[in-house]
């Protein structure tokens, strides 16, 4: 009975962890997004923003993040990312649309800030990038 009774609570804070780890994960979508360029992204970003950035800090799931990011990903102009991304960003897109749990996303979140051009990013990114990269990486 006992054993019961434990895998019930793990089972619940498993559950419990996961909106837990997607709201964590908006919030660094959200960081990085504040610090990328207006030059770095089209014209249609500054129209849609206000709304996405609303969207994306309700999220309450990996899913979700992971829409938002292809979302902004989208907006991101080419001579933003390196030419290596032409090549993986059909398979990150599948990968995203894929998404079941948050470190997946967080994974795919890290991969395309490690994609991104130096210059696509305002000039504090570079400071706050290993403290945020540890904390992506943390959940």
């Amino acid at each position: 009975m006992k054993l019961k009774a434990l895998l019930i609570a793990m089972a619940g804070a498993l559950l419990l962890a996961h909106p837990a780890a997607a709201a964590a994960l908006e919030k660094h979508l959200l960081e990085l997004e504040s610090h990328i360029k207006w030059e770095a992204v089209d014209g249609a970003w500054k129209k849609m923003r206000p709304n996405w950035v609303a969207t994306t800090g309700g999220c309450a799931d990996a899913k979700c993040v992971a829409e938002q990011l292809v979302q902004l990903e989208t907006h991101v102009q080419w001579k933003a990312v390196d030419s290596a991304w032409t090549t993986r960003r059909k398979g990150w897109i599948r990968d995203c649309k894929e998404v079941t749990a948050p470190r997946e996303a967080a994974n795919l979140l890290l991969e395309f800030e490690e994609n991104m051009r130096g210059q696509a990013l305002d000039a504090q990114w570079k400071a706050l990038r290993d403290e945020w990269t540890a904390r992506v990486k943390g959940g």
